[in-house]
């Protein structure tokens, strides 16, 4: 069962990630045989291709202007503990194997 859910998995992962790039190919072979304008001063012209690809372009999304803003407050309190010298003297660290030149 194990084996069979690694093999679909890994052929749907191979399959969503590698979509992006055929389908890009495919549309530019869509557009192979496009005329563009190589011309070198400015001039206007009628649209060159028709793909609504291409001309997708986002919408503004719609803002709710009746609702309530909603405010939100964190408080956050971080206590510290004050450094105390018994913590780190040799004699805490006694059991600890041995990593760098002995302390004179």
């Amino acid at each position: 069962m194990l084996q069979h859910f690694k093999k679909y998995g890994s052929i749907f992962l191979l399959l969503l990630f590698l979509f992006p790039f055929v389908e890009k190919q495919i549309h530019i072979y869509q557009h192979a045989d496009d005329e563009r304008c190589i011309a070198a001063d400015k001039h206007f012209h009628s649209q060159e291709h028709s793909c609504s690809i291409c001309d997708y372009t986002l919408t503004e999304p719609c803002f709710i202007t009746d609702a309530d803003p909603i405010i939100v407050l964190s408080e956050q309190r971080v206590f510290l503990k004050q450094f105390t010298e018994s913590v780190h003297t040799p004699t805490a660290f006694q059991d600890l194997p041995s990593r760098a030149p002995p302390v004179c």
